[in-house]
């Protein structure tokens, strides 16, 4: 049984827009935002609530929502042929713009314009930082999604292990909630995430979606009254142990909110029935992943020279950057597609 593709798409593309709406948080970058003022108040208020509380459950549905593809009909007997494909979709891309943001940097450093206005120091041509950049995206941060993505397709076998059956499944995926939750393994949490290993958040929601993929993907279709009324029972909830969560920093209730928003979200989609989203968008998913936060980043240094250190100036970047690293995207791969069609296919893995 196949997911449905229209509806998988126009997903893919509003949790890709709210990794974007994560990353146009400025909160940070300007100082005018730390008064008592109540323009001030709204828009640290606005801010919080959608890059840090509704773009929050993007990632971790991304993480789901590529368990479920990859093991809906995964057996060891498909490991090589999955291998081939992910070789395209992740690695050749994951390189590429790794090279990308390395050379990207390196030129704006042979011009002065890192310590002018990115606050970094000149990248030198060194042959660790040329490693560590295009293997373990150390100039490329964004990209550590994508590193564990490809651990995750590396251990297939094992993951696939680990949820064969149902109870095992079920065991393995609390015990990470539990380890994760209670910060048992904080210390070596930390150390792994130095290293460049796999992080046991991204791994716990990844693990949930090879279980529902292997058990339950007949349910992942499912567009009933009782899907909907879920739905929305889950988002409220959801809002209830986020709430739990900024009062207690229990981080479970943190986890839960992440998760059951994650499923509720799939589901809500289906109440407002939303139409298929135009194609220039649909078709650009993952070029909108690897590619908005360059142009957001130049488009905040514009901001900063153009608009200056004001609350007023970090609204409008706010909601104006969004739209306008979107409009951009979109005429590159215009572009790409129409004149480079190979580099495009290599930029977009192969989608």
């Amino acid at each position: 049984m196949e997911i449905d593709r229209k509806k998988l798409s126009s997903y893919s593309v509003i949790l890709a827009i709210l990794v974007v709406l994560i990353h146009t948080d400025n909160t940070y970058s300007y100082s005018s935002l730390g008064g008592d003022s109540a323009l001030c108040s709204f828009v640290n208020g606005l801010e919080w609530l959608i890059s840090q509380n509704i773009a929050s459950i993007a990632v971790p549905s991304f993480f789901m929502i590529s368990g479920i593809l990859f093991y809906r009909d995964f057996t060891l007997d498909k490991y090589p042929k999955k291998l081939k494909s992910r070789f395209f979709s992740l690695i050749i891309p994951f390189l590429l713009w790794n090279l990308f943001r390395f050379l990207f940097f390196y030129g704006l450093g042979k011009i002065g314009f890192t310590e002018r206005f990115f606050g970094a120091p000149r990248l030198l041509f060194t042959r660790e930082n040329f490693f560590e950049g295009l293997f373990f995206y150390k100039f490329n941060l964004g990209f550590w999604f994508m590193y564990q993505l490809i651990l995750f397709t590396i251990l297939a076998p094992l993951i696939r292990a680990l949820v064969k059956n149902k109870w095992v499944g079920l065991l393995v995926i609390s015990g990470l909630i539990a380890l994760y939750s209670s910060d048992i393994l904080g210390e070596f949490f930390i150390v792994t995430m130095k290293k460049r290993l796999i992080l046991l958040d991204c791994l716990t929601y990844y693990m949930i979606g090879a279980y529902i993929g292997t058990h339950f993907f007949d349910f992942v279709n499912k567009k009933t009254k009782a899907t909907k009324i879920m739905a929305v029972v889950g988002i409220i909830a959801g809002q209830f142990l986020r709430f739990a969560f900024f009062k207690t920093s229990f981080l479970l209730f943190y986890i839960l909110f992440l998760i059951i928003s994650s499923f509720s979200l799939w589901y809500l989609y289906d109440i407002f029935n939303i139409k298929a989203l135009p194609a220039c968008l649909c078709s650009i998913t993952f070029f909108i992943y690897a590619g908005h936060g360059t142009i957001l980043e130049l488009l905040q240094v514009a901001g900063n020279l153009l608009l200056g250190d004001t609350a007023i100036a970090a609204l409008i970047t706010y909601l104006l950057f969004p739209v306008i690293t979107l409009g951009i995207l979109v005429g590159i791969s215009l572009l790409l597609k129409k004149f480079a069609p190979p580099v495009w296919k290599l930029l977009n893995g192969a989608r």
